[in-house]
């Protein structure tokens, strides 16, 4: 079992699950919860939105989005954001690993990266967020994040899930 934040990850075979820690070490125990429940909701309609282009209403008007797929884990399910489902991801990157990936060689790509995950980790382009599959294909594993009152694809408020 991983720990992050606000998540726990475990897999059982080809399956991934997390679900929101609740931790009374730090902070405020239940804000950390919700947040690990939004975090969860975000990641599958996210996931939804950008890989199965799945239209959204916000504002009064339809939008769907029609560029490129990003490279984000498959989700499959989420219930009420307490449990998702993913598909398991067995291969760890580090540092290395991850520059191989992009225009550069030598340096991790950060354009690159933003780019293929649909400019949803502006800030936290590292290792642990990314793993690849068993044919070496990449993909970003924690995409949940979210920031309150910004315009950024991020923002809490941005996208109105439905």
């Amino acid at each position: 079992m991983q720990k992050g934040c606000f998540r726990y990850y475990f897999h059982i075979g080809k399956f991934g699950f997390k679900m929101p820690r609740y931790n009374s070490y730090n902070g405020n125990p239940f804000l950390g919860f919700l947040c690990g429940v939004i975090m969860n909701i975000h990641e599958r309609k996210r996931y939804k939105y950008y890989v199965e282009y799945k239209p959204i209403k916000q504002w009064g008007r339809k939008w769907k989005y029609n560029w490129m797929r990003p490279i984000l884990c498959p989700c499959y399910f989420s219930f009420f954001g307490l449990v998702n489902i993913y598909k398991h991801l067995p291969t760890k990157l580090d540092w290395d690993d991850l520059c191989t990936f992009g225009e550069r060689v030598k340096d991790i790509d950060e354009q690159y990266l933003q780019e293929h995950t649909a400019y949803l980790i502006i800030n936290d382009i590292k290792p642990e967020n990314f793993r690849c599959d068993k044919n070496g294909n990449l993909y970003c594993i924690d995409y949940g994040d979210f920031e309150i009152g910004n315009m950024r694809r991020t923002g809490i408020l941005n996208i109105d899930y439905k």
